[in-house]
């Protein structure tokens, strides 16, 4: 269990370095750019991989399920930015942090229940990843309702790819991993043809968005290799643990402003995970 955990919070580190990035980039690049671009060299990097290791196609109900999570994921992604960028921030991010929840019902009905401390800890980080979140300031505009909806469907696009991935990975990491993010980038692809967004990526900026996408991979593969060694429940919510770091690496590195919910929300999942570890 110790080796699923570390596994678990090295993807939660990665994913939470590449969303620190990716926001940086966004800034100046766009939000569609970078998804693009970043999804694409992860499926380039992917595809050399399993072309060099020769691994050989998963059973079909393995490859549907590498589907769902790419799907589920572009759902979420574009759930969540639909949100933050239309309605509440101060709403949608907190509810949209709520992912953990999808897997720990899932792991519950299959039978993996954690013990009473284990399960407190569990509880516990989702709270302050929940807190984390908070947004001092509500951007956006809209009704209240609308933008619960928004981070409701970005936690169970979220949720359910924690999920698929769990029942992807075990035909096989590195076919789970291609036919989500080929799936993912197919997703991304038609919405940026939908809303005709501009892609516009000079090439001084091609080798950090390489990286965002090389930071997913490993995410993504520490992710599920976890999953295989210990429970759902558990190895999700430790991994969800990423906007905790992205909102911590912003505050050494970029200076930003933590306010005193988001303080308590880190502490809180820190001592969560603590307990997950004992």
């Amino acid at each position: 269990m110790t080796t699923a955990v570390l596994l678990a919070l090295a993807s939660a580190v990665s994913w939470g370095i590449s969303d620190l990035l990716g926001g940086v980039r966004s800034r100046r690049l766009g939000v569609a750019s970078v998804l693009l671009v970043s999804q694409v060299a992860a499926l380039v990097l992917l595809t050399g991989n399993v072309a060099v290791l020769g691994a050989r196609p998963p059973e079909p109900v393995h490859l549907m399920a590498a589907v769902g999570a790419g799907l589920s994921e572009v759902v979420g992604v574009a759930a969540l930015y639909r949100g933050l960028a239309t309605y509440r921030a101060s709403v949608v991010a907190p509810v949209a942090a709520c992912a953990p929840v999808v897997p720990i019902a899932v792991g519950v009905a299959l039978g993996e229940v954690p013990g009473p401390f284990r399960f407190a800890g569990l509880a516990l980080v989702v709270i302050g990843i929940v807190l984390a979140a908070h947004q001092r300031r509500a951007t956006g505009g809209g009704g209240t309702g609308t933008a619960v909806a928004h981070g409701a469907v970005a936690a169970a696009g979220f949720g359910a790819f924690f999920v698929f991935m769990d029942l992807a990975g075990e035909g096989g990491i590195p076919w789970a991993l291609v036919v989500s993010r080929f799936t993912a980038v197919i997703g991304i692809l038609a919405f940026v043809l939908a809303v005709r967004a501009r892609i516009e990526v000079p090439w001084r900026a091609v080798p950090s968005l390489v990286l965002i996408g090389a930071l997913i991979i490993v995410a993504d593969a520490a992710y599920t290799a976890a999953t295989h060694l210990g429970h759902l429940s558990v190895v999700a919510v430790l991994s969800a643990f990423h906007p905790v770091v992205t909102i911590a690496l912003a505050a050494a590195v970029l200076r930003e402003r933590i306010d005193h919910i988001q303080r308590i929300g880190v502490a809180a999942s820190l001592v969560g995970i603590l307990a997950v570890t004992v």
